[in-house]
């Protein structure tokens, strides 16, 4: 199976795309995991969605293996009335936001190695939960009744500060399997994921799929989360 373009490109003036990689595999974790040096504060990956990003409800489910520093971006979807309308970062603490609304999930791990994570949101009830390597944490309760608004950007790797035009709290280490659903997903399918035993695929991000332009300096690298 051959997936679709991933651009690879740098930060510039002009934005200059300079290149296109094909990656073929037959499972997930064939598709090559995406690395942020600690040392490059402008890398970001640009996301083409397959969806518009205006949702009742979302699952996002990721692994990564994060340097210790700070707050971490691992996705940002601004549009121009609200630079946090849809984030979420991890550190000591994973951190949402949802229609500029913020909510706080304690991480409590000394794990140096790729964690599993999926963070859920439904607006129907408004409830949030955190998943932990495929065990949920307690629920929250968040922006009941709202609907993300559509046309934004959608980054992974920094926040984005529309005002200003920069990128900041950036990821420093891999990410791999990023998917992004429009609906929240059940619990066995969300330890599936974790046990790398489900090749699920989100209908706004799919990992692997989905068109993404590789800025500043992000690098490809072998995935090893699931090994």
């Amino acid at each position: 199976m051959i997936f679709p373009n991933i651009w690879v490109g740098e930060l510039s003036s002009q934005r200059l795309m300079l290149a296109c990689v094909f990656i073929s595999g037959t499972k997930p974790s064939t598709f090559p995991a995406f690395y942020f040096p600690v040392e490059n504060i402008e890398s970001v990956v640009e996301v083409h969605p397959l969806h518009p990003v205006s949702l009742h409800a979302f699952t996002l489910c990721f692994w990564s293996r994060a340097q210790p520093v700070g707050s971490q971006t691992i996705l940002s979807y601004s549009t121009g009335e609200s630079d946090h309308e849809l984030r979420v970062t991890v550190g000591t603490e994973l951190g949402l936001w949802v229609g500029g609304q913020f909510l706080s999930f304690p991480l409590q791990h000394e794990a140096r190695g790729w964690l599993h994570h999926c963070v859920t949101w439904g607006s129907q009830q408004g409830t949030a939960t955190l998943w932990l390597n495929g065990a949920a944490g307690k629920a929250r309760s968040m922006q009941k009744g709202y609907v993300s608004q559509p046309g934004g950007i959608l980054v992974l790797g920094k926040a984005r500060d529309a005002l200003l035009g920069t990128f900041s709290d950036g990821f420093a280490g891999w990410m791999s399997q990023v998917n992004v659903w429009s609906r929240v997903l059940g619990a066995a399918e969300i330890r599936a994921l974790a046990l790398c035993r489900a090749g699920l695929k989100g209908d706004v991000i799919a990992w692997g799929q989905t068109p993404m332009a590789l800025l500043g300096g992000v690098l490809l690298q072998p995935d090893t989360s699931c090994q």
